[in-house]
């Protein structure tokens, strides 16, 4: 058996010429757009990109070197006998090899006692100019950096039996130099 298909001509009519060319002619302004477009991107120098970068840096850096060191005479020892004494010490930004701290130090200078009372009195002096103590305890002093500085002090301490409602008075009085480095 065989089949014949019969297939009917493509009729050619106007209209449809003109529907082609309305296809052919928005294609081509779709290609022509698509071709300037990508054009324009290449050579403008706009890239869509990703990058990862992984940087190791190395640093040697030095930490400034704070000194402030305190000499201390020999203790002293106040009695019933011996009512009065003087305690030397001095404060210094530097140290036994010379080097000086490299940054600005601000101390103050506290007395503690254990509270003993009113019996036992205490004066200091910088440099036999009288420092005044609120409650045992020095305003806010500054050491330049870079500059060898040394300031003397001297603690007076007086006993006043009349005073002591305690009797025996047993005691250790220290003196201690606070500090804190100043930013650079």
């Amino acid at each position: 058996m065989k089949f014949n298909f019969y297939r009917k001509p493509n009729t050619i009519k106007q209209k449809n010429i003109r529907k082609n060319q309305k296809r052919n002619r928005k294609q081509q302004i779709i290609l022509l757009c698509s071709i300037i477009l990508i054009g324009i991107t290449f050579f403008s120098g706009i890239s869509i990109g990703k990058a990862v970068y992984n940087a190791n840096i190395k640093n040697n850096t030095e930490i400034a070197k704070p000194i402030l060191e305190v000499e201390k005479a020999s203790e002293i020892t106040i009695t019933e006998e011996n009512k009065t004494g003087e305690y030397h010490f001095i404060v210094k930004n530097f140290n036994d090899t010379e080097e000086v701290s490299q940054v600005d130090l601000q101390y103050y200078i506290e007395i503690l006692d254990n509270n003993l009372d009113e019996s036992v009195q205490y004066q200091l002096f910088k440099e036999n100019e009288e420092i005044a103590l609120q409650e045992n305890r020095t305003q806010e002093m500054m050491l330049q950096k870079d500059i060898k500085e040394e300031q003397k002090y001297t603690l007076k301490v007086e006993y006043h039996a009349d005073k002591n409602t305690i009797g025996d008075i047993i005691n250790e009085i220290q003196v201690k130099v606070h500090s804190e480095q100043l930013k650079i």
